[in-house]
C-alpha cells in the first residue's frame, strides 16, 4: 500500500464525500462539459492536496466536518483549473500520460474549463458557509498562483534568476495553494491561532520542498521518472539544480547564463535547443547541482516537520509528518 493510499485509508469516509461532492459540484446542463468533466476527473492525478486538507481536518480536531470537506474539493477545483491554464499557456499535448483537453477538445475549451472550475471552487466556499478568513486565504492563493507564473516568465526572459526569486516563484505558484489547502481546513476545524499559523509554516516549507523535488526530478533520466527530462531548462527557466551548480562552480555562472539564453524556444530549432539543454544538463550534473539540490529539500522538508509538533500525537499528524519525509526523502 502506498502512503497516498494509506493516508485515503485513514479518512475513507469523507474521501468519499469528497469526490462525490466533486462529481456533484460540477454537473452542468452542457453535454459538453459533462463530457469534459468527465474525463478530467477519470484522469486525476494523486489529489495530494485534498488529501493534505482532510488528514490536516482529522489532525486538528480529531473529525471532518462538511466545511473541511468542501475546502478539500476547493483545493482540488483549483489545482485542476491551474493546470487547464497552464496547459494553453506551455501548449501542452500530455499531462500525466494522457491527452490533455487543450489537444483533445481546443485551447478555448481547456481556457473555459478552467474558469469553469474556479467558479464552482468559489461556489462551494459560499454554498458550504465558509467563514470570510477562508475565502480570502482561497482568493490569495489565486492571486499568488497568477503572479507566480507571470514572474516566472519574466525571468525566464531576463536569465538573472537568483535563488531568493527562485524561492518567491515557488512561494507563490506552489505553496501558495499548500497554504490555503491546509490552512483552510485547520481554520473550519476550530483550530487554536497558534496550530493555525503553524500549519500555515508547515504547508510553506512543504509546498517549497514539492516544488523542488519537482524541479531535481526534472534532471533525471526518463526512464526513472516517466516524463521528458529538460523540460526547465528547454524552457529557459533556472531552477534550484541549476542554481545550485551555479553556486559551486562560480567562474562557469556567466557563461551557463549565456547558454540558456541560446535557447530559443522555437519550435523550428527544437533539435538546436536540445543540443544547448543537454550541455547545461552535463554542467549542473558534474558540478554537483542534484546533491546540493537534495541536500536543500531535506533541509526544507525538515522544517516542514518540526511545526507539526504543536499537533497532539495521532494516526494523522504521522501522516503529514511521512508526507513530508516522502517529498523530502529523494
Amino acid at each position: 500500500m502506498t502512503l497516498t493510499e494509506e493516508l485515503r485509508s485513514a479518512v475513507a469516509t469523507e474521501w468519499e464525500g469528497f469526490e462525490r461532492l466533486m462529481a456533484d459540484s460540477l454537473t452542468s446542463r452542457s453535454d459538453l462539459l459533462n463530457r469534459i468533466n468527465g474525463y478530467l476527473l477519470g484522469n486525476s492525478g494523486k489529489k495530494l492536496r485534498p488529501l493534505l486538507a482532510l488528514v490536516t481536518a482529522k489532525a486538528c480536531s480529531g473529525f471532518i466536518n462538511p466545511k473541511a470537506v468542501a475546502c478539500a474539493a476547493v483545493s482540488e477545483l483549483i489545482h485542476t483549473a491551474t493546470l487547464l491554464h497552464d496547459d494553453v499557456v506551455d501548449g501542452s499535448d500530455h499531462r500525466r500520460g494522457q491527452l490533455t483537453v487543450r489537444k483533445l477538445f481546443s485551447s478555448g475549451a481547456s481556457l473555459l474549463m478552467g474558469d469553469y472550475w474556479l467558479t464552482r471552487a468559489i461556489h462551494l466556499l459560499i454554498a458550504y458557509g465558509c467563514p470570510y478568513e477562508v475565502l480570502s486565504i482561497y482568493s490569495k492563493s489565486l492571486e499568488e498562483l497568477s503572479e507566480g507564473e507571470i514572474i516566472q516568465m519574466e525571468l525566464a526572459d531576463s536569465l538573472r534568476t537568483t535563488e531568493d526569486d527562485y524561492i518567491q516563484v515557488i512561494r507563490r505558484k506552489t505553496a501558495s495553494l499548500f497554504i490555503a489547502s491546509v490552512k483552510g481546513p485547520a481554520i473550519v476545524s476550530g483550530a487554536s491561532d497558534e496550530v493555525v499559523s503553524a500549519m500555515e509554516q508547515y504547508a510553506y516549507w512543504l509546498g517549497c520542498s514539492f516544488q523542488i523535488r519537482d524541479d531535481i526530478l526534472d534532471y533525471r533520466p526518463t526512464s526513472e521518472t516517466g516524463k521528458d527530462s529538460d523540460c526547465d531548462i528547454m524552457e529557459r527557466k533556472i531552477t534550484m539544480p541549476l542554481l545550485c551548480a551555479m553556486r559551486n562552480a562560480p567562474e562557469e555562472e556567466e557563461r551557463i547564463r549565456r547558454r540558456m539564453g541560446d535557447i530559443t524556444c522555437d519550435p523550428s530549432r527544437v533539435e538546436q535547443d536540445r543540443e544547448v539543454a543537454a550541455e547545461i544538463r552535463s554542467f549542473v550534473l558534474s558540478h554537483g547541482g542534484l546533491d546540493s539540490a537534495r541536500g536543500v529539500l531535506r533541509d526544507y522538508a525538515l522544517k516542514a516537520q518540526e511545526y507539526l509538533k504543536v499537533l497532539k500525537p495521532s494516526q494523522c499528524r504521522d501522516g503529514l509528518m511521512s508526507i513530508a519525509a516522502y517529498v523530502g526523502g529523494l
